[in-house]
């Protein structure tokens, strides 16, 4: 006996939150909005929020594609500087082509060890 006078309470509770919230749902209409100036001329053509909001994106969308074209367009070019390549023969100055015997010489002379100090050096002051 008490749990059906149970259910009968919590239906009507239910019942009574879910017609008020359709109730609601249906209120949100009303008369359309007046426009006036250039809303109004803008509404004539794209009525809807949705067209209106695609028109905004497309106009800064032509834009931004209309400034990228003309950058590109006018941009200059400069000149490719030509690449030296190396020959990997020993001129007396930096590193000589790994492999050779000067790159042996190399790592017995001061000038590695120098290298390497700058190198210490330089690892040190970034870490600071």
């Amino acid at each position: 006996m008490v749990l059906p006078l149970a259910a009968a309470a919590a239906r009507r509770r239910v019942g009574g939150v879910i017609s008020s919230q359709v109730q609601r749902r249906t209120m949100a209409g009303g008369p359309a909005k007046e426009w006036e100036g250039i809303d109004k001329v803008v509404r004539g053509v794209f009525p809807g929020d949705h067209q209106l909001a695609l028109a905004i994106m497309g106009g800064y969308t032509g834009l931004f594609l209309i400034f990228k074209m003309k950058s590109a367009m006018s941009g200059t070019k400069e000149e490719e500087k030509p690449v030296v390549v190396s020959s990997g023969a020993d001129t007396g100055a930096g590193i000589p082509a790994i492999g050779t015997p000067e790159f042996d010489n190399f790592l017995d002379s001061e000038a590695f060890v120098k290298l390497l100090d700058s190198e210490e050096q330089l690892t040190k002051a970034l870490a600071e």
